[in-house]
């Protein structure tokens, strides 16, 4: 009886899931092509009818996305045999899929009913999230594709604190503490003397180190005053000069004493106050 009873429970609710799931509004409608050519590509979407799964018998190369309301397509390179094409990067409206292999390209429209909301952490460009979905973790290093951060696990904190003492036990720490702390406060400070000077000590080498500073400023004025060597003088010979006068006015009927050229050249000098050359 009890066995029967559990069974009509179940049968129950499974059949409540399966209307509950019959009655979800649809978000994405998906237009399959049933092209004998097609027929080696699988055209399915997921259970929570957010991304959509094409998978080959032949790698795709790659896949392209037309907007009927924007007219812009977009292109993807994968190289994979299945491309799992995540739905939330799709506004409402309608599309054309185009999934290139080396022997044949095949098209798939879809109709977006309902927005999709962004999941946690959800990647915003859509060729990264189609390669992530698509490719093993060995592929995308392979394309020099950083792995994600994963997020930091929570890790419950171990209470490592320890258990509290019982009351006799504290008032035995606290007594041996209160007389470790009188104790000390007994005992004398001992302050070195060592190499300790008093004020009129430290005045007395602050004067002397200022003597010595100006004693300092002072020698180096003096050595900076001091006079540049005179350069030293030429050594000059006086040379005798003797003044000839001519008259040449009256010179007809006149004995006139003439000098000779050897004679001038020998006791004058030239016009640049060089000798003449014998």
């Amino acid at each position: 009886m009890k066995t029967q009873k559990i069974l009509n429970l179940l049968v129950f609710a499974l059949l409540l899931g399966m209307s509950s799931y019959g009655q979800q509004a649809p978000l994405t409608n998906i237009q399959k092509n049933i092209n004998e050519r097609a027929s080696g590509l699988e055209q399915t979407l997921n259970f929570t009818l957010d991304t959509l799964s094409l998978k080959s018998d032949k790698n795709i190369l790659r896949v392209s996305f037309l907007s009927h309301d924007e007219k812009d397509t977009v292109f993807i390179d994968v190289d994979a045999p299945e491309v799992k094409i995540p739905l939330y990067h799709f506004k409402k409206g309608r599309y054309t899929i185009v999934v290139y292999r080396e022997d044949v390209l095949i098209t798939v429209g879809a109709n977006r009913l309902v927005d999709i909301p962004k999941p946690k952490n959800a990647i915003e460009d859509l060729e990264e999230s189609i390669l992530r979905s698509s490719l093993s973790e060995e592929e995308q290093i392979a394309r020099n594709m950083k792995p994600l951060k994963k997020e930091p696990k929570v890790v419950e904190q171990v209470d490592t604190r320890v258990a509290e003492a019982k009351p006799e036990e504290t008032k035995k720490v606290e007594k041996a503490k209160a007389q470790v702390s009188t104790r000390k406060q007994r005992e004398p400070k001992v302050v070195s003397n060592v190499n300790k000077k008093n004020i009129f000590e430290i005045a007395a080498e602050r004067e002397e180190a200022k003597k010595a500073a100006r004693l300092k400023n002072e020698n180096s004025r003096d050595v900076a005053e001091v006079e540049k060597p005179t350069p030293p003088t030429r050594q000059t010979t006086e040379i005798e000069i003797k003044k000839v006068t001519y008259n040449l006015s009256d010179v007809q009927g006149k004995n006139v004493e003439k000098q000779t050229r050897a004679d001038y050249r020998k006791n004058n000098l030239r016009p640049n106050g060089t000798r003449y050359e014998n």
